[in-house]
């Protein structure tokens, strides 16, 4: 950690002017705008050098974007996952190349010191890495983006540390105050921490939760308005299966990660995750990770199963493009929505539980009626258990 100071953000006491406090003269100069003839523009741009990309094909060097996820599907994982792989040079969910590693900041407003440590630590053993030695900077203090000494003390330390990549996690804490259904006044909120990463050339990725309208897809589930507007690229998770092992306690969570962008392919991945404790009766024991990506789609109705039900059909094929672990009522609603008429309740519960015997869905106890989700094979994450 050599040459990367490792302070945390804390309220600010005055004690440190803020680097817009300055002349008026001055402000105005940097605020100034700028105009180009197209010829000049791409001349500065061309003398710059070829873009790189942060994570190959997913994230260019510098951008800002967006994580979203419903609740308990791996928010917090995956932009650890990628902290890490940014810090070490390792591949993104042991997928996705790593173009341009160095420094992380990572503001962590959930879960306290102790959580953050033991996930990153999990994440970095996984890897063959002793986290300790990675040139990663923390605070699991929510910085408040309309905080004005929050903001100068985010500013000081990305000059000092000059970061790859910086995470905020989440949102909602750190945009206290500000209306989550106004665009215009949460863009005001997300461009200050966009404007002070461009200005050291850091890539910005701040994690977001789902809305609840489960008829919506993708971006489109992010909560209130704005980070879908403004983020370049976008990553949107939606849980497909979650078990927990009942000897190991390993819990495996499959899950579809949506990646759309101006500048990149769309994607979808299908994630899946597996985390347990070595003594699941200590809060303080290491934590297990292992993470893989499974496919590069959702599977497909697979039409060779000419043994299955016309209604077994129908309800497999809507388990599956659901995207996640749903009621009888969502799986009808699909198949009426795509064959002009719905089912039975009886009949879906007769075939569904057909289709668990077999092996195809997973059944899962909401507490309030049954869930169904397509089956996801968890891998061993410990050969000797």
């Amino acid at each position: 950690m050599e040459g990367h100071p490792m302070t945390t953000v804390e309220a600010y006491d005055g004690a440190v002017p803020p680097p817009w406090d300055e002349p008026a003269e001055q402000q105005r100069s940097a605020d100034l705008l700028r105009f180009d003839t197209l010829a000049d523009l791409c001349v500065r741009v061309d003398a710059a050098g070829p873009r790189r990309y942060l994570i190959r094909s997913v994230w260019p060097a510098a951008a800002y974007g967006v994580l979203g996820a419903e609740p308990k599907a791996g928010k917090t994982w995956n932009a650890f996952d990628l902290a890490v792989s940014v810090a070490s040079g390792t591949p993104w969910l042991g997928r996705f190349d790593v173009d341009d590693p160095g420094p992380v900041l990572v503001l962590a407003g959930e879960g306290g010191e102790g959580n953050v440590v033991r996930r990153l630590r999990a994440i970095a053993t996984a890897r063959g890495i002793t986290a300790d030695t990675l040139p990663i900077v923390i605070t699991t203090r929510a910085p408040h983006l309309n905080d004005v000494g929050h903001m100068a003390q985010l500013a000081e330390q990305l000059q000092a540390l000059r970061p790859r990549l910086v995470v905020l996690d989440p949102l909602y804490l750190s945009a206290a105050g500000a209306d989550a259904k106004d665009l215009y006044a949460m863009g005001a909120v997300l461009q200050t921490p966009q404007r002070l990463c461009d200005a050291v050339g850091a890539a910005l990725l701040v994690v977001t939760h789902f809305n609840r309208q489960r008829d919506l897809h993708g971006a489109a589930r992010f909560t209130g308005a704005g980070p879908a507007e403004w983020g370049r690229v976008l990553l949107a998770a939606a849980i497909v299966s979650r078990r927990t092992d009942p000897e190991t306690f390993a819990t495996t969570v499959v899950s579809d990660l949506h990646v759309t962008g101006g500048e990149v392919p769309d994607l979808t991945l299908r994630v899946r995750r597996t985390v347990y404790a070595v003594d699941p009766d200590d809060l303080d024991s290491p934590l297990v990770y292992a993470v893989d990506v499974v496919q590069d789609e959702p599977a497909a109705v697979e039409d060779e199963r000419s043994d299955l039900h016309p209604a077994a059909e129908k309800l497999l094929d809507a388990v599956r493009r659901l995207g996640h672990p749903g009621t009888i009522r969502e799986l009808v609603d699909l198949i009426a929505e795509k064959h002009g008429h719905g089912l039975a309740r009886g009949t879906c519960s007769t075939h569904l539980n057909d289709l668990a015997r077999r092996g195809l869905v997973d059944r899962l106890d909401s507490g309030r009626e049954s869930l169904w989700s397509v089956v996801a094979e968890p891998p061993d994450p410990s050969p000797d258990r």
